[in-house]
C-alpha cells in the first residue's frame, strides 16, 4: 500500500525551525568554539558586551597614564589632571548562513514527527558547522575577509595560493579554501575585482593550494587575493574585527576603532618577534613569562598575578613545543598540564597558570596573550532568521523540489585596552594540525 502523503504547512515548518534555531542561539552559538566562548564570556571588568543602537558604538579609551601626584612638607596639593582619554567607535558586521534541504528529507518518513526529526538533524549539523567555521575565520582574521594570496597563476581556470588570512608564512594556503565555495579574486589593493567563480577542485601540497575554478577568471596574477563571494559581489572588508587587526599584528593595523596606535603609543599592543625578542625561534616557557611581565608593566593587566583573566591562543604545534619545554613540571600547579576550566564548559592546559587554547585555525608560528576582560562583544541582532515581519523564514528554491532558509548574526568585536593584548610571531612551527588534507 502506498504511503499516505505527509502535509506539513508553512506555519508548522516555520514553527519547528524557530524552535530549532532558538536552541542553537541559546545553547550553541555563544560557546561554539573555545575562542568564541573566551571572548563572549569574560567577567565584569573591562570592555562590556554592548548592544548596538542604530549608530556606531562609542566608548572611552585611556591613552595616557595618570600623572601629577606629589609629596609636600607644607601640605601643598599637586596639580590637578586626569588621564588622557579619546573616544573610540565600532560598527557592525553582518554574518549569514544559508542552507538548502530537499523535500525528500521531509516526506521520506512515516509521520510529521519523524519528518521534523530528520529535518532538525540535517539542518542542525549543517548550520552549526557553518557557524563555527565562519566565526573561527572571522575571529582569527583582520576584518578584510582575505582567505589566501595567489602566489602564481597558470591559466584562467587555475591558480596556486598561499598565506591564509593574507598573512605571509601563516600556514597552509588551503586552510579556508574548499571545493564548492564561490570565490572572488581581487587585485592586492582590493579595488579591482578580476571575477567570481565556484571552486571545482582543490589540491593541497605543503603550504600551497592549487585551485581549479569551474569558470574562467581572466587577468589573475600573483599577489591577487581570494575572498568569499556572495550573490551580488563579495565579503571583502565586510568581516568583523579579528585578533589579527585588534592586536595589531606586525604593526600593520595601527588604526582601530577610529584611533591610531601610532598617535597614542601607550594604547598599542605588545609584539614580540621570535628569535629577536626571544632567545630562540622555538617557544619556551620563559618567552611567555617575559611577554606577560612586560605586558603587565605597560598595561597594568598582570597575567602573572591574575592568570585566569588571560588566555593564550596558539597552534597545536606551538603548544606541543611548550609542553616539551616544561615536561618536568607537568605535575606542578604553575607548569604545563594543570587543567583550567574556560567559559562554555571547555577545559584548557595552562602555562604559568594561564589557560592555553590550541586552535587549528590560528596562524602558524603565532602565540597570542589576550586579556579577556579587555575584549568586548557588540550585539546588534542575535542569531535569528532573515525575514521581514511575517514573511517566513523558509523559501522554495526556484526550479527545485526543495527549500532554503537563512539566518543572521549582526555583531562585532572590540577592545578598549589594546595595550592589554600581546603576541609572539615568527616561531618555527612546521607541524600542521589542521583539517587540510
Amino acid at each position: 500500500m502506498a504511503q499516505a502523503p505527509i502535509y506539513i504547512s508553512d506555519a508548522e515548518l516555520a514553527g519547528d525551525l524557530k524552535n530549532l534555531y532558538t536552541d542553537i542561539r541559546n545553547e550553541l552559538f555563544p560557546i561554539s568554539t573555545p575562542l568564541l566562548a573566551a571572548i563572549k564570556k569574560r567577567g565584569a571588568d573591562g570592555a562590556d558586551s554592548v548592544t548596538w543602537g542604530g549608530n556606531n558604538v562609542y566608548f572611552d579609551i585611556v591613552v595616557g597614564p595618570p600623572v601629577n601626584w606629589s609629596f609636600s612638607s607644607t601640605g601643598q596639593l599637586p596639580y590637578s589632571s586626569q588621564a588622557q582619554e579619546v573616544q573610540g567607535n565600532v560598527g557592525i558586521s553582518r554574518f549569514y548562513v544559508t542552507r538548502a534541504f530537499d523535500n525528500l528529507a521531509i516526506v521520506g518518513t512515516q509521520s510529521k514527527e519523524g519528518a521534523f526529526i530528520s529535518l532538525r538533524n540535517k539542518i542542525t549539523r549543517e548550520f552549526t558547522g557553518a557557524m563555527e567555521l565562519g566565526m573561527q575565520e572571522a575571529l582569527h582574521g583582520n576584518g578584510t575577509g582575505v582567505k589566501a594570496i595567489i602566489s602564481s597563476s597558470a591559466t584562467t581556470l587555475t591558480c596556486v595560493a598561499t598565506s591564509p588570512y593574507g598573512i605571509s608564512g601563516a600556514g597552509q594556503g588551503g586552510l579556508w579554501i574548499q571545493k564548492g565555495m564561490y570565490l572572488a579574486v581581487y587585485d592586492t589593493t582590493g579595488t579591482t575585482q578580476r571575477g567570481v567563480a565556484q571552486v571545482s577542485a582543490v589540491s593541497n601540497s605543503s603550504d600551497n593550494v592549487t585551485i581549479t575554478f569551474a569558470t574562467a577568471i581572466s587577468g589573475m596574477i600573483s599577489t591577487d587575493v581570494l575572498v568569499q563571494a556572495n550573490q551580488s559581489g563579495s565579503a571583502l572588508n565586510a568581516y568583523s574585527n579579528g585578533i589579527t587587526n585588534i592586536a595589531n599584528r606586525g604593526g600593520s593595523y595601527n588604526t582601530l576603532h577610529g584611533q591610531s596606535a601610532a598617535t597614542y603609543k601607550l594604547w598599542d599592543s605588545l609584539r614580540f618577534v621570535a628569535g629577536t625578542d626571544t632567545d630562540t625561534l622555538f617557544p619556551q616557557e620563559m618567552d611567555v613569562w617575559n611577554l606577560a611581565a612586560i605586558l603587565g608593566a605597560r598595561s597594568g593587566k598582570r597575567a602573572l598575578a591574575n592568570p585566569k583573566e588571560f588566555v593564550i591562543v596558539t597552534t597545536y604545534g606551538i603548544q606541543q613545543q611548550l609542553i616539551a619545554s616544561v615536561i618536568g613540571q607537568r605535575t606542578m600547579p604553575t607548569g604545563m598540564g594543570a587543567k583550567i576550566e574556560l567559559p562554555g564548559g571547555y577545559e584548557a592546559e595552562s602555562i604559568l597558570g594561564i589557560p592555553i587554547i590550541a586552535d587549528e585555525y590560528c596562524p602558524a608560528g603565532t602565540l597570542y596573550l589576550l586579556h579577556r576582560p579587555s575584549l568586548g562583544w557588540v550585539d546588534a541582532a542575535d542569531w535569528s532568521p532573515v525575514q521581514y515581519e511575517n514573511s517566513g523564514a523558509v523559501r522554495f528554491i526556484n526550479g527545485q523540489d526543495g527549500f532554503e532558509t537563512s539566518y543572521k548574526q549582526y555583531y562585532n568585536v572590540m577592545t578598549n585596552r589594546r595595550n592589554a593584548l600581546a603576541m609572539i610571531t615568527g616561531y618555527t612551527d612546521t607541524k600542521r594540525y589542521t583539517p587540510v588534507v
